[in-house]
C-alpha cells in the first residue's frame, strides 16, 4: 500500500470515531404525531367547557342591555394562544407526565425565535394516541411583525416539538439528553404526590 492510501484509511477511520450517535430525542415506543399553535383570542383563562349562568339556550351569550366590559373582557385584553401535541404511546407504560417544549426556529439562520417549556399532567395509557394542549398569553414567538402579530406560514419559520421528561405509571421517568436533571425530577415528584 502507498502513504496515501494509509492516510486515506486513517482519515475515514478517524471521522467514523469522531461522528456522534444521533440522540433520541423521544422515549422508545412514543411518537409526537402532530403539533400545533393557534390564536384563540382574548378571554378569561377558564375552561370552555363551563357555562356561564349568562349562558342562554338559544346561544346568545349575553343580554343586550349589558355593555359588553361588563363580562370584565375588554378589546385591549391580549390573545390567548394554544399550544398542542399529539402524542402517540405504543410502549409497555402508560404516561403520567410529560414536560415538553415547544420551539419556533428561523430555518435560514438557526436562531431560536421562541421557546415554551409546558407541563402536561394528562395520563396517555398504553396503545393509545393523545392530544395534550396548553393555554397561554404568552406569543410564539419573540418577533413580530408590522400587522402586530407573530410570524405567518409563509415566513422562514420552524417549529418543533419536544419531549424533555416523561413519567410513567410505574414512577420510572424518562429524560432527553438536554434535559436538566432537577426539572425531571421536579416533575416526578409532582405527580408522585
Amino acid at each position: 500500500m502507498t502513504i496515501l492510501s494509509y492516510f486515506l484509511l486513517w482519515f475515514l477511520a478517524a471521522n467514523f470515531c469522531v461522528q456522534e450517535t444521533p440522540k433520541n430525542d423521544t422515549p422508545l415506543g412514543v411518537t409526537i404525531v402532530k403539533y400545533k399553535w393557534q390564536r384563540i383570542g382574548s378571554g378569561p383563562s377558564v375552561d370552555a367547557t363551563f357555562k356561564a349562568e349568562s349562558d342562554s339556550p338559544n346561544g346568545s351569550t349575553s343580554d343586550s342591555n349589558v355593555p359588553a366590559q361588563a363580562s370584565g373582557i375588554s378589546d385591549r385584553d391580549p390573545p390567548f394562544f394554544m399550544y398542542s401535541v399529539e402524542v402517540k404511546n405504543e410502549g409497555s407504560e402508560s404516561i403520567k407526565a410529560i414536560l415538553w417544549n415547544y420551539l419556533l426556529i428561523d430555518s435560514k439562520s438557526k436562531e431560536e425565535l421562541g421557546r415554551h417549556e409546558f407541563v402536561s399532567l394528562e395520563k396517555v395509557a398504553r396503545n393509545s394516541v393523545k392530544t395534550l394542549t396548553v393555554r397561554s398569553r404568552i406569543t410564539p414567538s419573540r418577533v413580530i411583525t408590522v400587522q402586530g402579530s407573530p410570524p405567518t406560514a409563509n415566513s422562514t419559520v420552524v417549529e418543533h416539538v419536544m419531549l424533555k421528561c416523561v413519567v410513567y405509571d410505574n414512577g420510572t421517568v424518562w429524560q432527553q439528553s438536554s434535559a436538566w436533571e432537577q426539572s425531571c425530577e421536579a416533575l416526578r415528584k409532582r405527580v408522585k404526590n
